[in-house]
């Protein structure tokens, strides 16, 4: 299995684009699954530096409907005009989500003009691709999501009609699961379902405990300068280290809880910039 980031926050390369939002190509058991696009066209010029021709990719995820990680789905779609391929998303991805208070706030949706494109394909909570390969959502949790969730909203249609900001339930977030040579492997976005519950519904799939995570933990929110508690990175990074996983981390973790979860868990835990290519 090699995983290539097309997108993240930050890259050592002179060659890519660095920019806040998440892409993956995840390539396993002769399939290749992009996951995620980023925010805009920043990852069809990735893709051309590291000669990746995503025109041939056999599948799409889009992890949630934030538009960091599927706001390039308008230019993914342009410069693959003619390709069926599908694209997996949860039915709840294009409604409108925002970021801020109840006072104020901004966007950060899919665009909504793409809503209806024939290539998407709506998701339950648990979906089968074949081959070793699964899509699941989390509905029941055991351990707290990110702090940061309360900063995020979608919107909803109120008892007479009239448009509310609600608490995002992220009913639109799935994950992927891979299960190829032994090996169970999880691939998460931003994992707001709180990764420990994203880690306990994949082992009650997979039926077995998880090798390798791919996986942003949303430790920090860059547009609202917040960061996690020292107290719950210590927490988690406690938990991580008593699971038997390794883990590879990105974008939303944020570089002090990964320094702090480095300390903690070691070479267990390594951070992915644009540009890296890990094979496991």
């Amino acid at each position: 299995m090699k995983i290539t980031v097309l997108v993240e926050n930050a890259t050592p390369s002179s060659r890519l684009a660095a920019c806040h939002g998440l892409s993956l190509l995840v390539e396993t058991a002769g399939r290749r699954i992009l996951f995620d696009v980023g925010p805009d066209a920043t990852l069809l010029a990735n893709a051309r530096a590291l000669d990746v021709d995503i025109a041939c990719v056999d599948a799409v995820v889009i992890s949630h409907g934030h538009a960091d990680h599927g706001g390039g789905l308008g230019a993914y779609l342009e410069a693959t005009q003619g390709s069926h391929t599908p694209i997996y998303v949860r039915e709840d991805a294009f409604i409108e989500h925002r970021s801020g208070t109840f006072e104020s706030n901004r966007s950060i949706s899919l665009d909504p003009v793409l809503a209806n494109h024939p290539r998407f394909v709506r998701t339950a909570e648990h979906t089968v691709l074949g081959q070793g390969v699964e899509l699941f959502s989390v509905e029941r949790a055991s351990h707290p999501a990110p702090s940061s969730n309360a900063r995020l909203f979608r919107v909803a249609e109120g008892p007479a009609g009239e448009t509310v900001l609600m608490p995002d339930d992220f009913a639109h977030e799935q994950s992927l699961l891979v299960n190829e040579g032994g090996k169970r492997v999880l691939v998460s976005g931003c994992s707001h379902a709180g990764i420990l519950n994203i880690m306990d519904r994949a082992e009650e799939l997979a039926g077995t405990p998880l090798d390798i995570v791919f996986a942003g933990f949303h430790l920090m929110s860059p547009s609202l300068g917040e960061r996690e508690e020292a107290s719950a990175v210590e927490s988690l990074g406690r938990e991580l280290a008593r699971r038997g996983a390794t883990y590879y981390t990105f974008h939303c973790t944020g570089m002090e809880a990964f320094a702090r979860l480095r300390d903690m868990l070691g070479d267990r835990v390594r951070y992915l910039a644009c540009g890296s290519v890990v094979r496991v």
